[in-house]
């Protein structure tokens, strides 16, 4: 009978912890989840908050629980409700607001607001059941510390003066412990082995403290600065970030190792004996959980203060920039696998703080956008544009001149960037050259790192599956290219990459132009290359700032596909404005002109004196 009990208990514990709820996944904010699959830049659906989505989505139960606070214009704040998989709103209440992410304690949610008050909210109206004033100093942050459910109780922290507090089911205060300096905003508390974990600043010495669950002092270690980010907790040791030195500290309150880093709030995932943690200098680092030893880094172009989710080896995490970037990376290598990357308005700045939380094979995260977004493993669509010429592919160690307006070309130029609704998405995709010498064939052999598995990647036409390789198949203008992983046929591909293809057909690949002065000429070079070969027209013209034009004038034959470098001179009337003028080159078949120009270059600038 008390195997059977045993055997219970158990299996309760093993479903709680599957449910664990709160910021970074777990009590020891290890940001280790599961998934059977990668997540990929699949848009599952977006909703739309307003204000700055900084917090981090927490997902229970079918349900995703989420914080706004200030932002763009006019806002709506409140802690939100989200049906899971569909994004609509259940229920907001608008009395809370901030950064703090919500930790799930029974049919309650627990989360800290801007105005310093702790909230304890029904689960399932959003109604408050109990509001408790704990940072008397809330500036402008309130409690913007996740809190943490351990053992039947809620810790969190006020960052005024470095207070970790201890409260029960109900909102009662059971205990708080003040280390009496400021500490950051942003940082929580951790649990392991009935040891809480929290940043201390007794008079300006800076600490990590691990105090057991009746309020008494286990150790206090130091460190050279303010803590940035949570202590998380794993492979033995705990986890902390400075602005200058990255920590692992043992139990025994020994420290492990110690490296030079530059830290941000991002708190480090643990996962396969390593640590992944972001920087402010926009790297994602990992090092070997023992030894400190970095193994590889990924350059994210950008301030990381999102904490990194792990899952089925894969690294994702987003960067705080104004073209705010989601990336998944490989756990192992630093490879990029993907990426999604908002494109602002003029004037507005889509940061992402949030960190991503990982549940039934999707990913949640926010970001300055407004909105909330939900990825998941299916179908991603994007735009490309592409122009006539050639470009070098390289598979294993040979490189292969292939047609730019190819359907592998329509791979690899998406890659770089394919226009999403309201995104970029890039990704990296590997080559097999093994039929090149029988047959001049190169073949996908991953996408995104998807690969192998029994399954292999196929192309598709619009509705026709071509008997050539991709780089052999010429595209027409409107062309719609299907990469399927599997056996599927589109449009009943489980994973498959949609590529919308507009074909130019004439391009500028580079345009050059000297100075000038007034009674001479200014030359300039136009690289252009032609989907059909034939007799074209390329000018070169602009004007300066008070309208002023001048313009020069070639012909050329262009055969298909192939660049030709043309000269075009312009000349610079005696009487000409001096200063700057913006240049743009068109093309122009023959027959056609002055009207229709195929297509018009970006602008170069040329001085007149």
């Amino acid at each position: 009978m008390r195997k059977i009990i045993l055997i219970l208990m158990l299996f309760v514990l093993t479903v709680c912890l599957a449910q664990a709820s709160t910021f970074h996944g777990d009590d020891q904010r290890t940001g280790n989840f599961t998934a059977s699959v990668e997540v990929l830049p699949s848009l599952n659906w977006t909703a739309e908050l307003t204000g700055l989505v900084d917090s981090s989505p927490v997902y229970y139960n079918g349900h995703i629980y989420v914080t706004n606070w200030y932002g763009w214009g006019t806002w709506q704040p409140g802690l939100y409700s989200l049906n899971a998989t569909t994004g609509a709103v259940e229920w907001k209440n608008d009395s809370i607001t901030g950064a703090s992410s919500v930790a799930v304690f029974g049919d309650k949610l627990v989360v800290g607001s801007l105005s310093g008050t702790l909230y304890y909210v029904n689960i399932t109206s959003g109604k408050i059941v109990k509001s408790v004033k704990l940072e008397s100093s809330p500036s402008w942050w309130g409690i913007a510390s996740s809190p943490l459910v351990y053992n039947g109780s809620v810790y969190v922290t006020t960052f005024s003066n470095g207070t970790l507090w201890k409260l029960d089911a109900d909102g009662n205060v059971l205990w708080h412990y003040t280390s009496g300096g400021e500490i950051t905003p942003y940082s929580s508390p951790s649990a392991y082995n009935g040891l809480i974990f929290f940043a201390g600043n007794e008079s300006g010495k800076h600490v990590l403290i691990a105090i057991n669950e009746s309020g008494d002092i286990q150790w206090k270690f130091p460190v050279d600065g303010k803590i940035t980010n949570s202590p998380s907790v794993g492979d033995g040791k705990v986890f902390i970030a400075t602005k200058s030195k990255l920590y692992a500290i043992n139990f025994d309150e020994s420290e492990a190792w110690n490296v030079s880093f530059n830290g941000t709030i991002s708190t480090a995932a643990i996962a396969y004996g390593n640590i992944y943690i972001g920087s402010s200098d926009g790297k994602l680092y990992c090092f070997d959980s023992n030894t400190g030893n970095k193994k590889w880094e990924f350059d994210a172009g950008g301030k990381i203060d999102s904490s990194p989710a792990v899952a089925n080896g894969v690294v994702y995490f987003a960067t705080n920039t104004p073209h705010g970037t989601l990336y998944a990376v490989n756990a192992f290598t630093g490879e990029l696998l993907w990426y999604y990357r908002l494109t602002p308005p003029s004037g507005s700045y889509y940061n992402i703080m949030s960190s991503p939380f990982i549940a039934n094979n999707r990913l949640f995260i926010g970001a300055d956008s407004g909105y909330v977004y939900c990825f998941k493993s299916g179908v991603v669509e994007v735009n490309v544009t592409l122009y006539p010429g050639k470009y070098t592919e390289r598979a294993g160690t040979g490189s292969y001149e292939v047609n730019s307006t190819s359907a592998l070309a329509a791979l690899h130029y998406a890659s770089l960037g394919g226009i999403s609704d309201g995104a970029e998405i890039g990704f990296n995709y590997s080559i097999n050259d093994s039929s090149y010498t029988q047959d001049g064939s190169l073949n996908v052999s991953a996408i995104m790192g998807l690969q192998n598995d029994g399954l292999k990647w196929r192309y598709w036409v619009n509705d026709v599956s071509p008997a050539v390789s991709p780089n052999k198949y010429e595209l027409s203008n409107g062309d719609t290219i299907y990469y399927i992983f599997g056996t599927d046929t589109p449009p009943n591909a489980q994973i498959m990459l949609k590529i919308n293809a507009k074909v130019m057909p004439a391009g500028v690949n580079a345009i050059t132009v000297s100075n000038g002065a007034r009674g001479g000429n200014i030359t300039s070079w136009v690289n252009v290359t032609s989907t059909t070969s034939g007799w074209f027209v390329i000018v070169v013209s602009g004007t300066n700032d008070n309208g002023e034009a001048i313009a020069g004038i070639s012909t050329v034959r262009l055969n298909a596909n192939e660049e030709t470098r043309v000269p075009v001179l312009i000349h610079v009337p005696q009487l000409a404005e001096t200063g700057t003028y913006t240049l743009y080159a068109g093309v122009y078949r023959f027959e056609d002109y002055p009207n229709n120009p195929l297509v018009i270059s970006s602008p170069v600038s040329s001085e007149v004196s």
